[in-house]
This record gives C-alpha cells, structure tokens and sequence, in this order.
C-alpha cells in the first residue's frame, strides 16, 4: 500500500463497513542523501510538516522506518526529534543495513504488500510510480544534482526508447545544460540550453521548470544531463533537479 491507499480504503470499508480505524507504516528512503542537500530550507520543510502531521494525523502512524541514512544523518536526526512529538518520536526508528530493515518491514508489513525492491513479493515501487506517469511513458528517472562549477546525471535508454528531460531549480545562478553520450561524449544530443530561476523566492514560490530536449532522443544510448555554471570559480550554483521520462 503506496500512493493510491485513499481508494484501498474506500474498498475494505465497503467489504467491511465495521472497519473503523487505520493505521500505517511508513517508509523514508535515504539512499544518496548528501549532506548539501540538507538546507536550511529542507529543514524548515520537514519542521512545518512534522507539525501539521502532530495536529492532524496524530495516531495514523503505526510506524516509520527511516532506512538507509547516512552517518552524518545522526545529528540531523537529533534536531529533528527535537520537533516532534515525543510519542511519535517513539514510533520512528533508524536503520542503515539493508539486512536489518529488510527484516524489521517483514515483521511490519505482509510479504505480499511489501514491495518487491524492499524485500516483499508485492509490486516494485517503480511499477507502481510508472502506472501514475503520463500516457507512453516506460519509465521515469528522477535525480537531484547539487552543483559547484558543474555536475552531470545519466540514464540509460534502451534500444526503441525515446528520452525526455526537464530541469527544475530554484537557483537565481545560470547554468549551461547540455546532453551527450555517455560512451562518446563528441556527441552532442541536446547543445547550451540556459537555466535559470525566474520566479518568487517565496516559501510557496515555484521553481522553475524547463524542457531540456525539444525533441525526444532515440535510444539505445547512456544519455549524460551535464550542468555548467555561468557563476564565479568559488561560487556554488544550486541545485537541479533532473526529471527524464523515457517513452
């Protein structure tokens, strides 16, 4: 149970109409997190969420398994716990090695509804995110790139895909976004598409978004998105956020 739990609710209620309370068991995936990643602005966005989780959705966690966090994250954690209820704050625990989760979420949640990428037999969570994507859509890659003077994200295209590329920041600093190939970097997909933010800088300002490829690039290939600064040698760009849809 992912993305669509409203409606699996709505259907246990109508085959039981006695059922009357619900809980869940939630999941927080650490893989790749760096420390950059971790502003002052995703802190305040985790602050304000905690918050409105405490007031409104008070006894709906059964349980949350934050997995795959990084060493750095202990201190981090320590501020966090600091925001929560400490009941709740009882109900969350950390756990780095794969082996140790993968056994803790089998005595949580039945093997069947467990997804198949976190040690169940139930549906892959990337099968189950590709079924929400736009129409065509095979597979969708998305990558945060934190960047310095320049940084770069690559997908692979099978043979008969087709990509798509958009870049979302909220970075006042230009960058120079380009595609090529991975395995023969002298060919140039996609060539100096600038990228920059425009908008507000505004709590609920949003970022701005670009299309990358004005046309979808043919598969097979090992597409690399790099992004080049416009901004000084010592300065730090942002981030970007890579969305690729392959078709």
């Amino acid at each position: 149970m992912m993305h669509d739990y409203k409606k699996r609710l709505l259907k246990h209620k109508e085959a039981h109409p006695d059922f009357s309370n619900f809980q869940c068991v939630c999941v927080i995936d650490l893989e790749h997190l760096s420390s950059s990643q971790l502003s002052q602005r995703a802190l305040s966005i985790v602050k304000t969420q905690t918050a409105i989780d405490s007031v409104c959705f008070p006894e709906t966690m059964n349980k949350t398994l934050v997995i795959n966090a990084p060493r750095f994250f202990s201190l981090t954690w320590s501020i966090i716990k600091g925001w929560i209820d400490p009941r709740t704050a009882g109900k969350i625990e950390l756990i780095s090695s794969r082996k140790n989760w993968e056994a803790r979420l089998r005595e949580l949640v039945d093997v069947d509804q467990l997804p198949l990428d976190y040690g169940g037999k139930g549906l892959a969570t990337t099968e189950t995110l590709a079924k929400e994507a736009p129409e065509g859509v095979m597979k969708q890659y998305h990558e945060l790139v934190h960047v310095r003077s320049s940084g770069h994200a690559t997908v692979e295209v099978p043979a008969g895909g087709e990509l798509d590329v958009m870049i979302f920041t909220r970075s006042a600093t230009e960058v120079i976004i380009s595609i090529v190939d991975e395995n023969n970097k002298s060919k140039v997909h996609v060539a100096g598409v600038p990228v920059k933010h425009t908008g507000g800088s505004g709590e609920n300002d949003k970022p701005t978004s670009v299309v990358i490829t004005k046309e979808r690039i043919k598969g097979p290939l090992k597409a690399r998105v790099r992004i080049e600064s416009k901004g000084g040698r010592f300065s730090t760009a942002g981030n970007y956020m890579v969305a690729c849809n392959i078709y």
